[in-house]
């Protein structure tokens, strides 16, 4: 199974992990953004915006999805098409999805940006994503690697 297969296949089971029960159950407010990597678009780029829990029985929506077009522009959806994302506070994670890349750090376990979704208000993000260190780059190739023997 090639790498884009398996991320989509993980985005899909990992959403579905999200849904909970019943959409809506959480205020949503439109959320929009561009991803960059110094300075130029991430087509294809999949964002994540996972509200932060506060306090112990804290509960939060789920997160919304948005992916980035040619330009690197992307809308959020998280209970319907560009409903945005859940009112509050949340960690931006970005993914390299379909798109080819960069030489920046796209890594679904790292966060990239706290932004805060107001209902109301414009909700648009600019995402700078950092460069790679040496552990994203051995991340990188081993996961290539794996790749590269499950195709053999």
């Amino acid at each position: 199974m090639s790498r884009i297969s398996q991320s989509f296949l993980g985005l899909a089971l990992l959403t579905s992990l999200f849904v909970g029960c019943g959409g809506g159950d959480f205020p949503t407010a439109p959320a929009t953004g561009v991803v960059l990597c110094d300075g130029k678009p991430v087509p294809g780029a999949l964002v994540f915006f996972e509200p932060q829990l506060k306090g112990e029985d804290a509960m939060v929506g789920k997160t919304g999805l948005g992916v980035a077009n040619d330009e690197g522009k992307f809308s959020v959806k998280t209970y319907g098409a560009n409903d945005g994302a859940v009112v509050g506070m949340h960690n931006v994670k970005v993914e390299r999805g379909s798109g080819p890349g960069c030489d920046c750090a796209m890594n679904q376990d790292k966060v990239v940006l706290e932004v805060e979704v107001k209902s109301g208000e414009d909700n648009d993000f600019t995402i700078n994503l950092p460069e790679k260190t040496r552990a994203d780059t051995r991340a990188e190739q081993s996961q290539e690697d794996e790749d590269d023997e499950e195709d053999e």
